[in-house]
């Protein structure tokens, strides 16, 4: 038994070796993205999953979502900034327009939770957040 999943193993790390070629031409890399909306309801209603629309700018016809990075200042604080990823490649319409994406989020606590969404820097090279307040019923 041992040695096969040893053989199991081995096989589906050559796979994965073989399998995850990426192309010279593939290339891309991370990026923010700028949100411009969040559609948060009126409340939370506590221990129910809620889906959150959130609206972005794509920079060009290049950049995608790829998550969000949701980083907890409290227990009822966030700070959320949507992940692109942008190809590196020069043949990219200038201006895609927006996209949207959604948030899963369940209210645990009872207090009322303070969502900032990040839409870029000032003209310092500060950032700067769309926020709600959501209460939590």
């Amino acid at each position: 038994m041992p040695k096969n999943l040893l053989r199991l193993g081995f096989l589906m790390l050559l796979l994965c070796i073989v399998g995850c070629d990426i192309e010279p031409d593939e290339n891309f890399q991370f990026i923010t993205l700028e949100v411009i909306a969040a559609d948060l309801p009126e409340a939370f209603d506590q221990n129910e999953q809620h889906n959150i629309n959130i609206t972005f700018r794509r920079p060009d016809g290049c950049t995608f979502f790829h998550a969000f990075d949701i980083s907890v200042e409290s227990s009822s604080e966030r700070n959320i900034v949507a992940i692109g990823s942008a190809l590196t490649q020069d043949d990219c319409a200038e201006n895609d327009g927006t996209g949207d994406a959604i948030l899963n989020f369940t209210a645990l606590e009872t207090a009322p939770y303070t969502f900032r969404f990040y839409t870029g820097v000032d003209e310092n090279g500060n950032p700067e957040y769309l926020e709600y307040i959501v209460p939590v019923r």
